[in-house]
């Protein structure tokens, strides 16, 4: 179990709400709620979430680890370019900060002491 990945899931579910509420329109507040482009965000969250998953909890080689890790990394920009097209800044945001968290997620080893 790598707890450095927990911060991404959090961070990816918080992008799943907010991507459903513009897939699903409750507020119609803009004309892009309902949309492909919304049902896209919020496919790109949850292949985030489901990245950042696999990456904590599943034992996988350094190889397949790195692919996972660039794909996930790939799904939260995308993600976060996606929700500042639709006008939903907090999900552009989320995304953003889950991406950040990905890749310092790599450099930071629990295991390792600052002594």
């Amino acid at each position: 179990m790598h707890s450095r990945y927990f911060a991404t899931i959090f961070l990816a579910l918080v992008g799943i709400v907010l991507a459903g509420i513009a897939c699903f329109a409750p507020l119609g507040n803009t004309g892009v709620d309902g949309s492909l482009g919304a049902l896209l965000a919020l496919i790109g969250t949850v292949a985030t979430a489901l990245g950042a998953g696999l990456l904590a909890f599943a034992s996988l080689s350094p190889h397949w680890r790195t692919l996972l890790l660039v794909l996930s990394v790939t799904a939260a920009v995308l993600s976060a370019i996606a929700g500042y097209f639709l006008l939903k800044f907090a999900l552009a945001g989320v995304m953003a900060a889950a991406a950040l968290a990905l890749v310092l997620g790599v450099f930071f080893n629990p295991r390792r002491s600052m002594a």
